[in-house]
């Protein structure tokens, strides 16, 4: 079993999917914490895909299951579809449209120091 689930990634040429096997229960917060870690360079698109990218794989790069990146959609969808796009700076699905600071203030979980 797995918790499958893709992430569109889009700029003004075209999408890059990244796909995660397990990531699915916990992927608008992690997505929102990814989008916030890229913040800085929200305007440098190559760079913003890049820090989102890394942070939803987080310590997995060096596995060889878990995540896949692709031009298409791969896999099986158990969730809420998404797309990131860099371009007018959205995150959408079937159910909201949201700039990337709404969907962070919504979604993001900040950790504090109790």
């Amino acid at each position: 079993m797995g918790a499958r689930t893709n992430f569109e990634l889009r700029d003004s040429k075209g999408s890059v999917w990244l796909y995660s096997h397990w990531g699915g229960d916990s992927k608008m917060n992690d997505l929102a914490n990814a989008l916030e870690k890229a913040e800085s360079r929200w305007d440098d698109i190559t760079y913003g895909m890049r820090i989102v990218v890394s942070q939803l794989i987080g310590s997995d790069w060096d596995s060889e299951t878990g995540f896949g990146i692709s031009s298409y959609e791969a896999g099986e969808e158990s969730y809420e579809p998404v797309c990131v796009d860099f371009t007018n700076k959205t995150v959408s699905s079937d159910t909201f449209n949201l700039d990337f600071q709404s969907f962070i203030n919504i979604y993001a979980k900040h950790l504090t120091n109790v």
